[in-house]
């Protein structure tokens, strides 16, 4: 995945959390704000800059929080701490065993705790994370689309991460549009500002949106555009995620069915999960999302579509280029579609099947872990 470039207002505001977290008297720090405004942006670049602190802390851990329980979130600590007991052994322990766990080990350690997207308060104690001090030294940082989180009684302090402002996100759209398609024709730039307008300044919209009409010259492509996501903001005003209706755009603009279930079927993958390329490419073709008889060109095919929704940034490769995963609004948009194909009585073969698929492969990597504990 390349650096992540952040604009003036975020480069601003990372400054700002980042130095109210090297407050020594600031152990918690919440960043609020709507889905897709760049809070697991902010919260990856607070992560690298501790990292290049080197050894100021012991342990460093993201959790990407799916639900908001405390066992799920305990499960994610231990699996990060190595906690010394067996897969079979700690999924036996009750809810305060696995808490009394974490506590010895994150108590003898100057830790930094990373939640991205809290939905709702959660009692650090009750999972067993020591709180934060200026003794101790450890932090905790956590994004949340809520304020509600924010309201814990140990929380330090707290900052608003916000959409950007028109020009800005202008200047965030144009960049990966071609110099061709500007000049194109004469209405195209002044229809750029009114597509970016529309992405109402959500970072992650500007990017999808912006890929998807990077090479869009005709302007009754962009008036087409325009048609659509004015609509969709008009159908879904007052939505909880605003910017889920923007995204689809995005979907439906993905060359070809198959392009389109392979995109979804990403989504039945747990949240945040990295998969890996090769494993992927083979569920395709086993659930005939690749209709080749010839292996060797599905292979190929399946790598060119992964990266065809790379450049389009529906997904994200990790550092070696080895894996992808989806942005947690994206995986939302995705099980959206998905739900109304299911809902709406259309009949769609990929989302039973890549169900069973990923009930399969779940089961299959719980088996890889107990016989690595044997």
């Amino acid at each position: 995945m390349p650096p992540i470039q952040l604009t003036v207002s975020q480069e601003k505001l990372f400054e700002r959390a980042w130095n109210t977290l090297k407050d020594e008297n600031v152990g918690t720090l919440c960043l609020y704000g709507m889905g897709g405004v760049g809070k697991t942006t902010l919260l990856t670049q607070i992560k690298s800059k501790v990292l290049e602190a080197g050894n100021a802390f012991d342990l460093v851990m993201f959790v990407a929080v799916e639900f908001g329980e405390v066992e799920s979130i305990q499960e994610k600590i231990i699996n990060m701490i190595g906690s010394g007991f067996s897969y079979i052994l700690w999924r036996c322990l009750t809810k305060m065993d696995m808490a009394s766990a974490i506590y010895e080990v994150l108590n003898t350690k100057r830790f930094v705790l990373l939640f991205d997207d809290l939905p709702k308060k959660v009692d650090l104690e009750e999972i067993g994370v020591p709180l934060p001090s200026k003794q101790n030294g450890s932090k905790v940082v956590f994004t949340t689309r809520s304020r509600e989180p924010c309201g814990s009684n140990w929380v330090s302090t707290e900052v608003e991460v916000t959409c950007l402002s028109p020009e800005e996100a202008y200047d965030l759209f144009q960049k990966t549009l071609k110099e061709t398609t500007l000049r194109s024709h004469p209405d195209i730039p002044n229809l750029t500002r009114v597509v970016a307008m529309l992405c109402r300044g959500f970072p992650l919209a500007l990017s999808l949106i912006s890929e998807t009409m990077a090479c869009k010259r005709m302007v009754s492509e962009w008036h087409h555009a325009i048609q659509v996501l004015v609509s969709s903001t008009v159908e879904f005003s007052g939505t909880e995620d605003e910017i889920l209706p923007i995204l689809k755009f995005a979907y439906d603009s993905l060359n070809g069915e198959n392009m389109k279930s392979g995109f979804l079927y990403c989504a039945l993958f747990p949240k945040n999960f990295h998969i890996r390329k090769e494993h992927l490419v083979d569920c395709w073709i086993g659930e005939g999302i690749i209709a080749t008889e010839d292996r060797d060109i599905a292979v190929i095919q399946g790598y060119e579509m992964i990266c065809d929704l790379v450049t389009m940034q529906l997904l994200m490769e990790d550092e070696v280029g080895e894996c992808v995963k989806m942005h947690d609004m994206v995986r939302e948009m995705a099980l959206g579609i998905t739900s109304d194909l299911i809902s709406g009585g259309t009949r769609n073969t990929l989302s039973w099947s890549a169900l069973r698929e990923y009930m399969r492969c779940q089961r299959s990597m719980i088996g890889g872990w107990l016989e690595r504990c044997q």
